[in-house]
Parts: structure tokens; C-alpha cells; sequence
């Protein structure tokens, strides 16, 4: 008479089934020819001169990253730089505010609400391309308008071909600005 399946929804079942087919594996394995003899060998030892090496490499390799993160950091660190004064020829520059025209981000300060500040008058999606980011409200002095720029459409819908080349105060950093990022109304000389 041969036994009723097991029932694989009854958990006891289940187990017994499981333990069964575990022993039947269990039993079929074999032990791979030479295992117990590449297990107990010992290693042949490393050269000595190897690890010297390795510790000497791994201690240049830490100085060299503390030292140029140590410059880098205090290369960019916008805090300890000093506020550049314009040049002469910037003296007559317009004083001018960024403005962002979506309103959440007015009062944020994150990356998602800033605005870019380009090395060359055209917008471009690649942070290398960026000279400085700013925000709403953001101090810039607007040193020449480029009249005939590459369009730029602002998230409402405002148009402009007008960008400033900007210096961005309390940074110094300088590039082109899209017209559409300032409400300006005074005049500026154009770019030549």
C-alpha cells in the first residue's frame, strides 16, 4: 500500500518532507578527491619584503590624500576667503539682486532652488560648466549686458536674450548671469 502524499499546506508535513529530502542530499554527496589534504596544508609565507611594501604604499597613499584634501579644503572654503573689491574698470557696475521665480524656493537655500552662474553665456546641465551657484536674493554686481544671447525661458514663462556678466559678491566668483535671473531696471554698459 503505498503512503498518501504529504500534504505541503499541513507545516508538519511540510518539515518532515523537507528533512527527508535534506538526508537523501546529505547522503548523496561525495567528498571531492584531495579536499582534506589542500585543507590542512599550510600556506607558504609571503616574502617579507612584500609587506614592507604594502605598508609603505598604504602610508604615502594616506598622506597624499590628507594633504590634498587639506588644500582643497582650504582652497574652497567661501568663509575664510576675503571679499574681492571690483577692479576700476568694475567701479561703475550695477549692483544687482538674483532672482528665482519660483516661489518655494525663494526662502531655500538647496541645491534644487539655485541658480547658475556660467563660465560662458549659455545654459548647460554640466556642473563644470558653472562658475558659482547663487539663490534668491543673492548680491551680484552686473558688470556689462551681452544684449544677443542664447534665449532662456524662466519656469513662469518669461523670455529673455539678455545675460549679465556678473561678479557674485561675497564670493567673487564671476560669469554670465541669464537675464531672466534679476529684475534689474538700470541701466548696464554692453559687453564689447
Amino acid at each position: 500500500m503505498n503512503p498518501s502524499p504529504p500534504d505541503l499546506d499541513d507545516p508538519d508535513d511540510a518539515v518532515r518532507e523537507l528533512r527527508v529530502r535534506l538526508r537523501d542530499a546529505d547522503a548523496d554527496c561525495v567528498e571531492p578527491p584531495g579536499l582534506a589534504a589542500r585543507a590542512t596544508r599550510r600556506p607558504a609565507p609571503r616574502p617579507r619584503w612584500r609587506g614592507v611594501f604594502a605598508t609603505v604604499l598604504t602610508a604615502v597613499v594616506v598622506v597624499a590624500v590628507v594633504g590634498l584634501s587639506a588644500f582643497l579644503a582650504g582652497r574652497h572654503n567661501p568663509a575664510e576667503r576675503p571679499t574681492p573689491k571690483p577692479p576700476a574698470a568694475r567701479a561703475a557696475s550695477v549692483q544687482g539682486e538674483v532672482y528665482n521665480s519660483e516661489e518655494p524656493c525663494r526662502a531655500l537655500r538647496t541645491i534644487e532652488c539655485s541658480l547658475g552662474v556660467f563660465h560662458k553665456p549659455a545654459l548647460s546641465s554640466r556642473t563644470a560648466d558653472l562658475a558659482e551657484r547663487v539663490w534668491h536674493g543673492d548680491r551680484v554686481l552686473l558688470v556689462c549686458l551681452l544684449a544677443d544671447g542664447p534665449r532662456v525661458t524662466d519656469e513662469t514663462g518669461v523670455a529673455s536674450r539678455h545675460w549679465y556678466r556678473v561678479v557674485v559678491l561675497g564670493t567673487g566668483a564671476e560669469g554670465w548671469l541669464p537675464g531672466v535671473r534679476t529684475r534689474n531696471e538700470t541701466e548696464v554698459p554692453d559687453c564689447t
